[in-house]
């Protein structure tokens, strides 16, 4: 008996400890073997031996008048009533005691390693809504494998179990990219709720150990601290078995929290993505990747995303991320867009043919703007954010693509679900501050970005978001120290040497413009923004015929990019060939188009007021005059600067009705407004030229800038401002 409960008691002291110090799951079924196989050996020795004062015996040769055995057997008897107590306070340990505290000796951090997460009352997701009952956040799981790289694997498991929540819809769950902050944290479940606006918690550790793969889990309750599911899976490591225990974990976490499972729901959650471990775990390093968002993890991702495909041809999901990589690749990586789309589309129909129930494929497929218009383009983010509403791309890119049509309000609702499923994500955040922006809400704006860099102080594109609202708002020397810090986390984005060099020569800089330049051409000889700059800075520099070069190179890579379009429209009329110019407006935007009624709304004003010029040079006047009027009174109620802006295009519509007074006045209110940017392709300003306060106003405009131009040359000749990287 004292064997059995001592080897009881040997075997879960070692579970804990073999736990803690990530030992393998092996070492624990080679104690449980020993035990087994000492058992016989133990049972003979009990029966032909004693233990008696003068040492130990055998059994036949001990006198029993002097056999000390009742005695003996009364003290295993208080060892037993010991060793159970000491089982079970070691079993109520590791039950009762929370997941934080019981951190691997390898993962020990000090008080002062512990990451800092944002402060609740800044960044707080109770902003947009109250936490609902059934909202969760999946802590990072602790890795208590072995070997440190595994740390990829359990984070690839906590991303996968993440999505198959996000595909439960009466769950509300907070994305990867916020909970990550909460890693190692010392702050306790309330706090973390308070911050990812949560009523629940589920935290967990994963040990991954030759064949076998052990994962316990247990879900909190935020204001009670109450445990209220708890379990531990311990398998075979296969691909099926991974996907068995996300589809448990869920449907138990699920149940847990009384959410309603739908049949189709049921079946999402129980089928199996990959039946290759190798490609799953290669998923699960390109979907790290993507989440970075920069030039150079993009590139990884998709290393990492062709890699899963190769082993596995038929995986769905690594097929629509590699298809998103190349999406965005467009963006932040200086590839042609309409190239990159022609890559991805075929990537995400084959996700389709294997899987047409996953909701990120038909997100995916939305996103291709050069195939798709706006009707189906929204048909398919419905249907995407409908089968994984938890999915927060998806209201984050059907936020972007309604703010692309104008319908600003919509937008702004999307883009604030994206941000309260993820509320410490960077990007969602960007992006909420962009339609800020266009409703006129700046400082809110700003607000965003700051957030983001609280949160992530390396972030580039918080930088670069910085930096696009101070030029909208008249300051290009605060801009340009935005666009150095962006340019220095994230070298190898062709935009932010692109914006660098075009507003150094505003100011102008002729020589910093030059340098950033060259800057652009060493990296990305050939690309879009190269092509870009090039168009921008030769009309800067008075080079009409080099602008129209790039111009139609802009132009063949983005059909709808406003410069290019309206520089090659000039070439055009100085040609004779206005309605040549009206033809390709019309095709870039159909709906100004003399066919559909010249339908103008908050995404087109500023280009209807551009082929309002056209028209009139080719004659066509009624419809000019008709565009101007509907822009004019589209802008009515917005603000002037901020991305979503109408600038001076009130300016313009007044100069070209011959309102000469008004156009000035306009003109006057921009300038104090902070609006500093005139631009040498702005003829539609013309009839104001000979004007003596048109004169005066640019007088003031152009002092403005040599101001800015000897605010930057002074923080860069002092070392304030870092110098643009080689």
């Amino acid at each position: 008996m004292l064997y059995l409960v001592a080897s009881w008691v040997i075997l879960q002291v070692a579970d804990v400890l073999f736990d803690a110090l990530e030992l393998p799951s092996a070492w624990a079924r080679g104690v449980l073997a020993v035990l087994i196989l000492g058992f016989p050996v133990a049972l003979v020795i009990s029966w032909v031996y004693e233990v008696t004062p003068e040492g130990i015996k055998r059994e036949k040769d001990v006198d029993r008048s002097q056999s000390i055995t009742p005695q003996t057997g009364h003290k295993i008897n208080i060892l037993i009533v010991v060793l159970l107590v000491v089982a079970i306070a070691t079993v109520a340990v590791d039950r009762l005691l929370p997941e934080a505290t019981k951190t691997p000796v390898s993962e020990t951090v000090t008080e002062k390693e512990q990451p800092d997460a944002p402060a609740p009352a800044e960044l707080a997701a109770e902003k947009f809504a109250p936490a609902p009952d059934r909202s969760i956040a999946v802590l990072p799981f602790a890795n208590r494998s072995a070997r440190e790289e595994d740390v990829y694997f359990v984070d690839g498991i906590h991303d996968d179990i993440l999505t198959q929540l996000a595909r439960i819809g009466s769950l509300t769950v907070i994305s990867r990219t916020s909970v990550e902050k909460f890693r190692e944290t010392s702050q306790s479940m309330k706090e973390i709720g308070a911050v990812l606006g949560v009523k629940n918690i589920l935290e967990g550790g994963v040990q991954r150990a030759g064949d076998r793969v052990r994962i316990n889990v247990q879900l909190i309750d935020v204001d009670t601290d109450d445990h209220l599911w708890a379990e531990t899976y311990d398998r075979e490591l296969t691909t099926a078995n991974i996907f068995d225990i996300q589809s448990e974990i869920s449907t138990a976490i699920a149940q847990a929290l009384r959410a309603t499972l739908s049949p189709e729901e049921k079946e999402r959650l129980g089928s199996a993505q990959t039946g290759n471990m190798a490609a799953l775990e290669a998923y699960f390093l390109g979907r790290q990747a993507l989440a970075k968002r920069t030039s150079a993890s993009l590139a990884e991702a998709e290393k990492h995303f062709k890699q899963a495909i190769t082993l596995d041809p038929d995986y769905a999901l690594a097929n629509i991320g590699l298809a998103d990589t190349y999406v965005l690749q467009a963006i932040y990586s200086g590839r042609s867009r309409s190239e990159q789309e022609a890559l991805a589309k075929p990537l995400i129909t084959r996700a389709l043919a294997i899987n047409d129930r996953l909701g990120e494929a038909y997100i995916s497929m939305a996103s291709m703007t050069d195939d798709i218009d706006p009707v189906t383009a929204e048909k398919l983010f419905r249907k995407g954010i409908e089968l994984a509403p938890g999915y927060v791309t998806g209201h984050q890119w059907y936020g972007n693509s309604l703010r692309a049509q104008g319908r600003n309000t919509e937008a702004l609702g999307q883009l604030e679900e994206a941000v309260r499923l993820d509320p410490l994500s960077g990007i969602a955040r960007i992006n909420l501050g962009s339609a800020l922006e266009n409703v006129g809400r700046l400082e809110d704006a700003r607000q965003q970005y700051e957030a983001v860099l609280q949160i992530d102080p390396g972030f580039a594109v918080a930088y670069s978001s910085l930096g696009s609202l101070d030029t909208l708002s008249g300051h290009m020397d605060d801009a340009i120290v935005q666009f150095r810090r962006a340019a220095a986390l994230d070298p190898g984005n062709p935009q932010y040497p692109t914006f660098l060099a075009v507003m150094w020569e505003m100011l102008g800089g002729r020589s910093e413009s030059d340098r950033a330049l060259g800057r652009l051409r060493a990296m990305h000889s050939s690309s879009w923004w190269t092509a870009f700059a090039d168009m921008v800075l030769s009309s800067l520099r008075g080079d009409p015929d080099a602008a129209v070069v790039a111009a139609r190179t802009v132009h063949e890579g983005v059909p709808t990019d406003p410069i290019g379009l309206w520089i090659l429209g000039l070439d055009d009329l100085r040609a004779g060939h206005a309605q040549q110019a009206v033809e390709r407006y019309e095709a870039a935007y159909p709906a100004l188009s003399g066919k559909t009624g010249q339908v103008v709304n908050a995404a087109n004003s500023g280009i209807a007021v551009n082929l309002a010029y056209l028209l009139r040079a080719a004659g066509d006047t009624d419809r000019a005059d008709v565009l101007l009027e509907r822009s004019l009174k589209q802008i009515e109620g917005w603000n002037r600067l901020g991305n979503g802006g109408y600038g001076i295009t009130d300016v313009k519509i007044y100069a070209m009705q011959g309102k000469t007074d008004q156009a000035l006045a306009a003109l006057r209110q921009a300038v104090d407004e902070g609006w500093i940017l005139v631009f040498p392709w702005d003829v539609d300003l013309a009839p104001l030229h000979d004007q003596a306060e048109y004169q005066a106003i640019m007088a003031e405009v152009e002092a403005k800038w040599a101001a800015q131009l000897e605010r930057v040359r002074v923080m860069e000749a002092t070392g304030q401002l870092a110098p643009l990287p080689e």
